[in-house]
């Protein structure tokens, strides 16, 4: 999946508890999994993985390292550490309410090319990935300064992109 997604390398680590979440992704090339994460099925594992994979490729920690500073009031490039960044947002409602939307769409965008990286990478229907993973808790997410949709948003805004992901499962390899 990271070839796929134009990354030449991404290391995989074991979280020790759930405290982060089933999965997350740190700068630059890391992407974390949790013990219930493990336990999915095999294409619901493979959404979460693209999922994660897509924040990398993107560059989202970029992105949000520079909204974080420019919203503070500091240069764009303040500082070349995003962690230091990342620290503006710790206990400042008010630019954690900034950056919402910018995350919601970080989350949309992983949420659908992680799909579709699942799909075409490990012929995973968006039923049997994204949208089994979502159904599981589908009170999940939400909140005022959420990053993350309610799981039910993020099903009504993958449903979409089945056919396009019945199209990549056919040519993945097997």
């Amino acid at each position: 999946m990271a070839l796929r997604a134009g990354l030449s390398q991404v290391h995989f680590k074991r979280a020790p508890d759930e405290s982060g979440g089933q999965a997350y992704s740190v700068a630059p090339n890391v992407v974390v999994l949790s013990p219930s994460a493990l336990q999915l099925a095999g294409c619901q594992l493979a959404f979460l993985v693209g999922h994660e994979i897509v924040h990398i490729a993107q560059r989202h920690f970029d992105e949000d390292a520079i909204a974080l500073s420019v919203y503070a009031g500091k240069p764009a490039y303040w500082t070349r550490h995003g962690e230091d960044a990342m620290q503006l947002a710790d206990g400042n409602f008010g630019l954690v309410l900034k950056l919402s939307p910018l995350w919601q769409q970080q989350e949309r965008e992983a949420d659908w090319l992680g799909a579709l990286l699942a799909a075409q990478v490990c012929g995973c229907s968006l039923e049997d990935g994204a949208l089994a993973y979502f159904r599981h808790d589908e009170q999940s997410g939400g909140g005022i300064a959420a990053a993350h949709a309610p799981a039910t948003e993020r099903i009504r805004q993958l449903l979409p992109f089945t056919e396009s992901a019945r199209r990549l499962m056919a040519v993945a390899p097997r």
